[in-house]
């Protein structure tokens, strides 16, 4: 019911929060910590010497980077147990549903009677009688039906 919206605003936060604007902000980051360590046309740093003395400014880029993964993994973990907790309310919810349901009816007691009271809600009408009585079932024979 809610799932297509749901992973569509899910797309839509992970493409506004994570995947268009990380890159250009961590790299914002990175030219404020190590300016020196930007790569020119040819391929090579434009200022090697200077670059090595700006190394703890990389390794806090790439701290914060790891950083971001790690929030984002443990929002992940929050609403994975979230959503393993609701369903288990669901479930227990549903199953004293059924329970309720045949004692409210006067059915039979066990486990039989829970799995017979749900599936008869399934079955056909006019299916009280069993396949032995019917006149036009092939147990009896002919298989043709009399009216």
């Amino acid at each position: 019911c809610h799932r297509p919206n749901a992973l569509a605003f899910l797309m839509l936060t992970s493409h506004l929060l994570g995947d268009v604007p990380l890159p250009i902000i961590l790299g914002l980051i990175k030219d404020k910590l190590a300016p020196a360590c930007r790569v020119g046309a040819s391929g090579e740093f434009d200022d090697p010497e200077q670059c090595k003395e700006q190394e703890p400014g990389i390794r806090k880029s790439l701290a914060i980077a790891y950083a971001w993964v790690l929030w984002s993994l443990f929002f992940f973990e929050l609403s994975r147990r979230f959503a393993r907790r609701e369903i288990g309310k669901a479930r227990r919810e549903e199953v004293n549903t059924l329970l309720l349901q045949e004692e409210n009816d006067g059915s039979g007691s066990g486990r039989n009677s829970t799995f017979q009271h749900y599936h008869s809600r399934f079955q056909p009408p006019g299916s009280n009688q069993s396949a032995g009585d019917d006149e036009s079932s092939p147990l009896n024979g002919n298989g043709v039906t009399q009216e």
